[in-house]
């Protein structure tokens, strides 16, 4: 003890203790393992009361206990929130009576354990595998341990509810951010990381939300381990590591930067085994256990849809088999009625859990799917004449869309469940194939292998979640989301078809080899985030990590700190807002509804429109990219120049104060166009000029000019704005009235906005 008091006096002298790093990733850990402690905890007991010990190993019993366990806390996080009791105390408390709630079983199982003499060998193979995958779940926890981690999504959607939600108190609405709106299990988890003591800056905020998407991460592998295990009939550790051999999680977009995917990845896994239970004797235990993983899943994205269908599908067929067999006698077959109210009773406690998201949505919206099916809920608010149409193709990007017709669409879909690997859609990787060939591969080994029933069944349920993925959405990240159920099917095949020789064991060896020496560039693909990782370990042994990570996003910190506690902000034109700490609406078409410029004529309805919905700020980025409308340029653009004024510039940020008197009243806005892509040389008034490029082209509309003239100059007599192409090619006389009667509103690469001087 001595020696260590006087070792940290000694180096002290060069550092203070209070500026070590490690104190503060040692705070954010503890929270992390305290959390974790809790979930598990809590999670076992209710395994152990709902399934006997003779329908459960060891290893089912942990990876079903944590996911069990973290629904648990969402649903406290969403009581304590619908209370307004987000603070601290709350997340001091909340693990804590989850602790106290499953300590006595966690005794017993740990006596249990002890007494059975449970005991994890690793030796051959085994250890080799399990080395190497923790040297890769090293450099995975590496490139998500610093802010350089978060992703575009998390700093627009997800980490930011958790911002608000613990700033506020409370759960709040989000009606200038139709995305903020769908299920977000994550954002709840990440709410209870942004209330814990002891995290002084923002950035370790940041860092604690990302480190929980991380601790998840780790109880997938749990997961994938048991999955493996059942579905190869084999105690054979070390098969979590064929994660080895789907690289695209260690790539952008896919990795974990803060987002949703992982953790509705976390529920897939424990979701085949769950089925697996409830199924074999539509025991109404099991099916509460199934509707606890199911309803967690849902909670976490909507394409839980992708392996709630496939399963769905392989209760049906269990259900048939049942049927059959008690018409031919089979006294031991449960009934219909018995697998009724078993499927019934798992739906029920899935919806049950999904409530509160969807009747929250319900008092804030008047719609529990909001932003979605607003032509069907039609009081939902706010709203504009074509908000349905623009959440199925905007907030759902069409671009990534399968063929609308049904034969089209099953006949593309059945052709990517074997080349999604191979050609790759939405990808940040130029569309290399990062994801799932060995998958795809050792399929053929199917047929060799003896006593495969469950391989198969696997193999069914992983092409059966790929199918409604190509049917649906072709975004690759989404494959993340039962990424486990693929790499535990994976493992599994490569595990017994190692057991049919030496000849099978090279070709295995060959194939695993070839896609892990293309992949290993890949595994470093985000230098980026591992030197953002490095250079923060740097800086703490220079003491002085709080002043590195006080640099990330500072802008937006700075911004916020410059604004009162009750500000409302329009973010124009953009969606980062992570930092800025304030209620913060959008007004980019198609992912709002709160604003639409297609209704305004003038600056002033613009203002009036603002002032009504409690706008006391706006902040844009002045360049950074055109709108996806004419109109929105030609009104913003104005209202920008003429009557905001700059409070402060933070970097590329640009504050402004929303003026208290307002614009004067106009006569609806003409504007002319010279030499602008996609509209002719003529009169037009602003109204014509709604068309967004953003929308799918049956949602677009070719505007027309009221007034055409050989002569560009008289165009100009009646118009309020001009918008004046790279290439318009005008005569000088136009060009002199245009200098000398119009202002500069804004410049883009390929055109120019102006708008004419009082």
């Amino acid at each position: 003890m001595w020696g260590a008091i006087y070792l940290a006096e000694w180096l002290g002298r060069s550092q203070p203790v209070s500026k070590w790093f490690f104190f503060d990733l040692a705070t954010i850990w503890l929270w992390n393992l305290y959390l974790s402690a809790a979930c598990v905890v809590a999670g076992q007991r209710v395994v152990r009361a709902l399934l006997p010990s003779d329908q459960r190993t060891a290893m089912e019993t942990v990876a079903l206990a944590f996911p069990v366990g973290l629904v648990l806390f969402v649903m406290g996080m969403y009581v304590g929130g619908f209370l307004g009791l987000y603070g601290r105390v709350f997340a001091i408390v909340l693990p804590l009576l989850m602790l106290a709630a499953g300590a006595p079983s966690a005794v017993q199982a740990w006596k249990d354990s002890a007494r059975e003499g449970q005991t994890l060998q690793l030796r051959g193979l085994p250890l080799v595998l399990s080395v190497l995958g923790l040297l890769l779940v090293g450099v995975i926890y590496l490139g998500s341990m610093s802010p350089d981690a978060i992703n575009y999504d998390a700093s627009w959607v997800h980490m930011v509810i958790a911002q608000d939600y613990a700033r506020e108190g409370r759960i709040v609405a989000f009606p200038g951010d139709q995305v903020k709106n769908v299920p977000h299990f994550q954002a709840m988890v990440a709410t209870w990381g942004f209330m814990v003591p002891g995290l002084a800056i923002p950035a370790l905020r940041w860092m604690m939300a990302l480190h929980l998407e991380f601790m998840v991460f780790v109880w997938t592998l749990v997961g994938i381990a048991a999955t493996a295990r059942w579905l190869a009939s084999r105690e054979t550790p070390g098969t979590w590591a064929a994660l080895a051999v789907f690289p695209g999680i260690f790539v952008y977009d896919s990795n974990l930067g803060g987002a949703s995917d992982h953790f509705l990845a976390l529920f897939s896994a424990p979701l085949v085994l769950a089925a697996d239970k409830l199924l074999r004797h539509f025991d109404r235990r099991a099916a509460v256990l199934g509707g606890l993983i199911a309803g967690g899943a849902v909670l976490s994205k909507f394409q839980a849809i992708y392996l709630l269908a496939p399963l769905s599908v392989w209760a049906l067929v269990r259900i048939l088999i049942a049927v059959i067999q008690r018409k031919r006698g089979d006294v031991t077959a449960p009934s219909l009625r018995v697998m009724a109210e078993a499927v019934g009773l798992t739906a029920a406690v899935a919806a049950a859990l999904t409530l509160p998201h969807f009747l929250s949505n319900w008092v804030f919206y008047s719609n529990p799917m909001y932003p979605f099916l607003s032509d069907v809920f039609r009081n939902s608010h706010p709203a504009v004449s074509d908000g349905a149409m623009q959440a199925k193709n905007v907030v759902a990007d069409w671009n990534w869309k399968p063929p609308e017709a049904l034969g089209e669409r099953f006949s593309k879909g059945l052709q990517m469940v074997f080349t999604f690997s191979f050609k790759p859609h939405y990808s940040f990787v130029n569309n290399l194939p990062v994801f799932g060939s060995v998958f795809t591969l050792s399929l053929p080994l199917l047929i060799a292998i003896k006593g495969a029933r469950r391989l198969w069944l696997g193999a069914a349920i992983a092409l059966g979640t790929l199918m409604m993925w190509a049917c649906s959405y072709w975004v690759d990240r989404n494959l993340q989301t039962f990424l486990p159920v693929l790499v535990a099917v994976t493992a599994a095949i490569l595990l017994r078809g190692w057991e049919l020789g030496w000849l099978a064991r090279a070709g295995i060896s060959a194939l695993v080899v070839v896609q892990v020496a293309w992949a290993t560039p890949l595994y470093f693909s985000g230098h980026d985030r591992l030197t953002g990782a490095i250079n923060l370990l740097k800086s703490g042994m220079e003491g002085r990590a709080r002043e590195h990570l006080a640099n990330f996003r500072s802008q937006y910190v700075a911004l916020g700190a410059a604004l009162p506690k009750n500000a409302v902000v329009l973010l124009h034109n953009q969606h980062i807002m992570l930092g800025i700490d304030r209620t913060v609406y959008l007004d980019w078409i198609g992912f709002q509804t709160i604003i639409d410029y297609r209704t305004f004529k003038t600056p002033r309805e613009l203002y009036d429109h603002l002032r009504k919905i409690g706008v006391t700020h706006v902040v844009s980025t002045p360049g950074l990219r055109a709108a996806f409308t004419k109109q929105e340029e030609a009104i913003f653009d104005v209202f920008a120049m003429r009557y905001l004024t700059v409070q402060q510039r933070f970097s590329d940020l640009t504050l402004y104060d929303l003026p208290k008197s307002p614009p004067p009243v106009e006569a609806p806005y003409q504007v002319a166009m010279f030499g602008v892509a996609g509209y002719p040389d003529g009169l037009y008034p602003v109204t014509a000029l709604g068309n967004s490029v953003s929308f799918p082209p049956f949602m677009q509309y070719q505007a027309k000019p009221s007034r055409t003239s050989p002569s560009p100059a008289s165009l100009l007599d009646d118009a309020n704005v001009v918008m004046v192409g790279a290439h318009a090619g005008l005569d000088k006389a136009t060009n002199e009235r245009i200098r000398g009667e119009f202002r500069l509103a804004q410049g883009y690469g390929d055109f120019r906005v102006l708008h004419r001087e009082h």
